[in-house]
């Protein structure tokens, strides 16, 4: 299959806009079960033939959820490295995916960051008598996780070839850079420059690796792949180079094209280092370069920048990207960069399956008709998910937001399983050691529900009152990706924030200012970016809403 050539209006949304020829069923035709609750930063299920369901817990359990039971229990508990102050921050059992002869062979393969040495491991278990048992390492990935570095994707997905897909993330610290490409050349932040990572083709981090596991627990390189076995500099486990954090895939079961969400960089405005964040969804029929650490969105181009003289280089040219970095071990002259399906402001846009609606004949509540033939996606901050209806031809037909009254809390993977309902994963509400993800499945009805399970109260704006305008707008905003109200996540909790403030007469002024043109060191080292989307009204609505939480916390 050749890449398709796709016009800049349809990446920039002219198929976005348009309605889908037949209209896709409203919610109230669509039930949402919760499976299972109490997990601890669930990442990533993997949904057997029986219905039966694997989940991985960033802190390392591996669960087992009995559907006949409704029973969940721990399969293994892998001793992995996690968060310790600002180092080891997105580290832990990170994916799972089960072997296309499972039910025959009972092969599990884990993707997980052990305590000792400092890597991520790909490993093939046998899942016998309710425990994993001989491990086979079928890689070992280098990772610099002392150096306060994000961005490790850990996705895994088959094709029906055998083939076994895995997304690595660039493995690099974004703080320092503004927001911007990460390329600092000086000694001593090597851990700060994508350009040793992602933008090296002798590299294994950021990219999307394909792979062949045999029986024996090694694995062979299987023919299409970005560079041929043996060529120098390269890597041949290579399918997709460029990613700065490709942090979950799916793959079309019946064209077996790759589809991941890359999660952007922070920038929140076009400046002369280049442009502001994007977040992408990729499709990759065949091998190829998607640009990071030098372009984003449809090939905006970065610019080299000198991080010791701050002086703005030339930007590159995604024709023919080079990476002149000296921590390059890789080809200088990269393959050309290519364009994502679409791509939208920075939020955290994540990819999963396709949907076919024959594939699941005799299923009752399988998905409808109207949505046969599209992707779904999803946003891990925002919690809402998207249909990508897909014409064949490497394209886009329409794209249209999907169940917005269900929404979720932070998913973190989607699947189907094998009667065509949606099973969805809530990873938790806090960005570390939370405890409230849930699985859930989704299916359809041919008529209108009685009873609609409208989404509650989103647990992570406790005590905001729901009907001022700032609760709405912090309610849709990436915001709640590092706050909450009531629980500490990356960033303060906001009672926090009007505990510190409470009895300053300029808080609202000063917050106001704050969260619009960023600022790092009053919380952790951790810096939150500018938000020029939003203007200072809007800013003034949010502020005055965190303001009027109660002292020390959420009164019930």
């Amino acid at each position: 299959m050749k890449f398709p050539s796709l016009s800049i209006g349809l990446i920039l949304g002219l198929a976005v806009t348009s309605s889908p020829a037949a209209p896709v069923p409203d919610d109230a035709y669509f039930q949402v079960e919760t499976l299972v609750e109490g997990l601890t930063d669930a990442m990533e299920i993997c949904v057997l033939p029986t219905e039966d369901v694997f989940i991985a817990e960033r802190t390392g359990a591996l669960k087992w959820y009995s559907p006949e039971s409704g029973e969940v229990k721990l399969v293994k508990k892998f001793e992995v490295s996690v968060k310790r102050g600002g180092k080891s921050r997105e580290t832990g059992l990170l994916g799972l995916t089960a072997d296309p002869g499972f039910m025959k062979n009972g092969w599990i393969y884990a993707y997980y960051s052990p305590k000792e040495p400092s890597v991520h491991r790909l490993s093939r278990f046998t899942f016998k008598a309710g425990k994993l048992l001989d491990e086979k390492v079928l890689l070992e990935i280098e990772q610099s996780r002392e150096e306060g570095v994000c961005h490790e994707g850990g996705s895994l997905a088959f094709d029906q070839e055998g083939n076994l897909f895995l997304s690595t993330g660039d493995n690099t610290n974004p703080f320092k850079s503004s927001g911007y490409a990460p390329l600092d050349e000086r000694k001593g932040n090597e851990s700060q420059n994508s350009q040793r990572s992602a933008g090296n083709t002798n590299d294994l981090r950021g990219k999307i690796l394909r792979i062949r596991p045999t029986a024996q627990g090694g694995y062979e390189i299987p023919d299409g792949n970005l560079f041929a076995k043996g060529t120098p500099k390269t890597r041949p486990e290579i399918f997709v180079m460029g990613c700065r954090n490709p942090w979950r895939i799916g793959v079309d079961q019946r064209t077996g094209v790759l589809y991941w969400g890359e999660v952007g960089p922070d920038a929140r405005r076009d400046g002369s280092r280049g442009p502001k964040g994007y977040c992408e969804i990729n499709q990759a029929p065949t091998a190829g370069n998607y640009g990071w650490p030098y372009f984003v969105a449809d090939n905006k181009a970065y610019a080299d920048f000198d991080f010791e003289s701050e002086k703005v280089g030339e930007r590159f040219e995604a024709d023919k990207p080079e990476n002149r970095s000296r921590l390059n071990t890789g080809l200088e002259t990269l393959p050309p960069a290519r364009v994502p399906l679409w791509f939208e402001n920075r939020s955290c846009y994540c990819s999963g399956p396709v949907y076919y609606y024959d594939d699941y004949s005799n299923s009752p509540g399988k998905l409808p008709r109207e949505l046969d033939g599209c992707l779904i996606t999803y946003d891990w901050n925002n919690g809402r998910m998207q249909l990508t209806k897909l014409d064949g031809k490497g394209g886009m037909e329409w794209k249209h937001d999907w169940l917005i009254s269900k929404k979720f809390v932070h998913p973190s993977d989607v699947e189907f399983g094998p009667d065509g309902a949606v099973y969805v994963l809530e990873y938790s509400s806090p960005w570390y050691n939370g405890k409230d993800g849930k699985l859930k499945k989704v299916t359809y009805s041919p008529t209108k529900l009685a009873v609609s399970e409208e989404a509650g109260p989103d647990a992570r704006l406790a005590g905001l009152d729901p009907k001022h305008p700032g609760t709405a707008l912090l309610a849709e905003a990436i915001c709640l990706s590092c706050h909450q109200t009531q629980v500490q996540s990356v960033g303060p909790r906001y009672v926090d924030v009007a505990d510190r403030y409470r009895e300053n007469e300029s808080a609202s002024e000063i917050l106001t200012a704050k969260i619009l043109k960023g600022g790092v060191g009053v919380w952790g080292e951790v810096p939150m970016p500018p938000h020029p989307q939003y203007n200072e009204e809007q800013v003034s609505q949010m502020v005055d809403a965190i303001l009027s939480l109660e002292p020390g916390g959420h009164k019930e």
